[in-house]
């Protein structure tokens, strides 16, 4: 099992039942299924950073509350042979790299995401804004009624608090690099 995932599932725990809350409650505030909590809370599910966003909120919290944080330097490198992977996604089509520094208190976060074809997509709706750009393969994003085919040197700059959906179009995983604000981790 994933360590970061087992990490979410035991603060989820923790904050659950430090406000007093049962499954069936925080489910009903965050609207999802007891079971779905429960399987986060053990590791067997994989929440996505959407899902995380909204349980943070509804339990008074912040993203960062779920993730290890590490002291504060004044520099962070991030070497490409580096391996700090998150895999925070329902399907495990989506692999996250975390670029920026996981401090206490950032800013943004900087995400390298690769996310292989799938015909569903993913769905995002998240408070704050997100910049995006494409490294490799192509994709379109949908905000609204609205799509956006993008492809490797395109970028993209958005509120992301409108629900969204974001779907590889190339036959080859699509890599983008990401800069969220406020910060998810």
């Amino acid at each position: 099992m994933d360590e970061v995932i087992e990490r979410v599932g035991r603060q989820l725990r923790l904050l659950r039942r430090a406000r007093g809350l049962t499954l069936a409650e925080l489910a009903s505030r965050a609207g999802c299924t007891d079971g779905y909590l429960a399987n986060v809370e053990k590791g067997v599910t994989t929440p996505t950073l959407s899902s995380i966003a909204t349980l943070a909120a509804v339990l008074g919290s912040d993203m960062t509350a779920f993730f290890p944080t590490k002291p504060r330097e004044q520099v962070h490198i991030h070497r490409a042979d580096e391996l700090d992977h998150l895999r925070v996604a329902a399907s495990g089509t989506e692999t996250y790299t975390v670029l920026s520094a996981r401090s206490v208190n950032p800013s943004f976060t900087g995400l390298l995401d690769e996310i292989l074809p799938s015909p569903a997509g993913t769905s995002y709706s998240y408070f704050g804004e997100r910049f995006l750009l494409m490294l490799d393969g192509t994709v379109e994003l949908r905000i609204g009624s609205t799509a956006y085919p993008l492809g490797p040197g395109d970028s993209l700059h958005y509120s992301s608090h409108p629900d969204h959906l974001l779907r590889v179009t190339s036959a080859t995983p699509a890599t983008i690099l990401w800069i969220v604000t406020p910060a998810l981790l």
